[in-house]
């Protein structure tokens, strides 16, 4: 794959395509966006409007479906002129070498740009050069999964307040199993890293990587690791947890919970107003709860918080108009034009309040502007754009209680990741391999197929082919930059 990239690399730097410098007007340019959004009608939203109007460009928005999607469509030589990319994507198009140097057009045409994001640049830098535009999360220090139960059917069974331990929680399901033999007392669709945050919470394992006595280490050399795993593999054997759980998808979970199959669901917030929607008219009495992380020894919890750059906007190498996208997005994230599209206008969409937050007009807001968030998706403004986000949460009452719901239950447990902000790994090409493998075995140990000797099999692996660089890589960028 690697020699395809370089291949399209000089090919279009050949034609001079590569720097984006074929001399045309803007009317005779259509530029080609690739983003990450639902089943929505783009063209209907009033965002999409603003874009085409403020970025002086015909702007075409095409959703990505996932990795392989993208993969496709960067190896075939299509034109695209950005894509949106999540962490792992990011990590393999800059491993492929498929993503464009844009330092130089940020300094001469993205000084907006650069501007909109004072702390996240280190992230996209590789060797002092910028390889994308660092978007931070929308919602910082917060809590993206955990486990959503069905409350009424819990004070039936008189779970009217819910266990902090692991004990008694793995009371509570062997109750729920008696009490509903036909419904599954937990369910979770395949888990990354094999970590289910509210059980992981009392062992200390946080994810894929997390600070330990002030270094960085991967999951496989979490000295609670072993004891966790064993709990959930448990849970796993005795049909506490569900048995779909390695290759059930997060909507096909989200579904057996919505038709009362579950009494847990192991969910993110973001999503679960269309389930509990759905349950609700198929139970209109139902109630539900974001249960609590569960305290280790000493009455703590842990979890690992959304932190840092969680999205990047990029430009392929085979961008046809790479200095007419860095000037569209330039204009589009302009403070007034940004606000335009992401809120609307003023007091038709939205309101300001006295403290400096927005507030929703509706149900002007939800008609206009449901997905416009998706058309600056990549490069949301790092200090205003977790404001007008929570306009977005304000949108519907249960999606808002959940995700503060879940906020709270961090209490004073939240950490967060120690390389989100690390730039790209580049001292070895097969880092998302190497982390596919530790979610494969996680998932295989968890469900009974391997043996939880796989452990030790798995971190001696991990060492020996990459992962000893990666640790030295992170620790090294740690010390530099965020313990100095």
């Amino acid at each position: 794959m690697k020699k395809l990239l370089a291949m399209l690399l000089v090919l279009s730097l050949t034609l001079g395509l590569g720097l984006g410098i074929v001399s045309a007007s803007a009317e005779d340019i259509t530029l080609k966006f690739l983003i990450s959004a639902g089943f929505y009608d783009l063209e209907n939203d009033l965002g999409w409007k603003v874009c085409q109007r403020v970025s002086g460009y015909k702007i075409d928005y095409e959703v990505i479906n996932g990795t392989e999607q993208l993969m496709l469509i960067i190896t075939s030589g299509q034109e695209y002129d950005y894509t949106y990319l999540n962490s792992k994507n990011y990590s393999l198009m800059m491993s492929e070498g498929a993503l464009m140097d844009i330092t130089d057009l940020l300094n001469e045409y993205g000084q907006d740009i650069l501007a909109a994001f004072p702390t996240t640049w280190p992230a996209v830098t590789t060797d002092g050069r910028i390889y994308a535009i660092p978007s931070p999360a929308a919602q910082p220090d917060s809590l993206t999964y955990s486990m959503i139960a069905r409350k009424d059917l819990l004070d039936k069974i008189g779970y009217t307040e819910y266990p902090t331990t692991v004990e008694g929680f793995v009371k509570m399901l062997e109750d729920i199993k008696a009490a509903y033999p036909d419904m599954v007392p937990l369910t979770a669709s395949r888990l990354d890293a094999g970590v289910l945050s509210n059980v992981a919470s009392a062992f200390n394992v946080q994810g894929m990587y997390q600070l330990v006595d002030g270094k960085v280490i991967n999951i496989v050399d979490n000295p609670n690791l072993k004891a966790y795993v064993e709990v959930i593999r448990d849970l796993y054997a005795r049909k506490l947890l569900d048995a779909e759980m390695p290759a059930i998808t997060t909507n096909d979970m989200r579904s057996k919970w919505a038709a009362s199959q579950a009494v847990i669901s192991y969910q993110s917030w973001n999503g679960c107003e269309t389930c509990i929607a759905a349950l609700r008219q198929l139970s209109p009495d139902m109630e539900y709860v974001v249960l609590p992380l569960l305290q280790d020894e000493g009455g703590k919890v842990h979890a690992q918080v959304k932190y840092g750059v969680t999205a990047y906007g990029a430009i392929p190498v085979t961008s046809k108009h790479a200095k007419e996208a860095i000037q569209a997005i330039n204009s589009m994230i302009q403070i007034d034009n940004f606000t335009e599209i992401v809120l609307g206008e003023k007091d038709v969409h939205y309101t300001v309040n006295e403290d400096g937050t927005f507030s929703p007009i509706q149900p002007a807001f939800n008609n206009d502007k449901v997905a416009s968030n998706v058309f600056v998706s990549g490069f949301y403004r790092e200090v205003e754009y977790p404001k007008m986000w929570e306009v977005r949460l304000a949108k519907n009452a249960d999606l808002q209680s959940t995700f503060y719901a879940m906020r709270d239950s961090l209490l004073d447990g939240g950490e967060r990741s120690p390389v989100a902000l690390a730039p790209a790994v580049t001292v070895v090409d097969n880092k998302a391999a190497l982390e596919n493998r530790i979610t494969d075995t996680l998932i295989a140990v968890i469900c009974g197929t391997s043996d939880i000797s796989e452990l030790d099999t798995l971190r001696e692996y991990w060492h020996k082919n990459g992962g000893e660089e990666i640790i030295e890589f992170y620790n090294t960028w740690y010390a530099e930059n965020v313990a100095k």
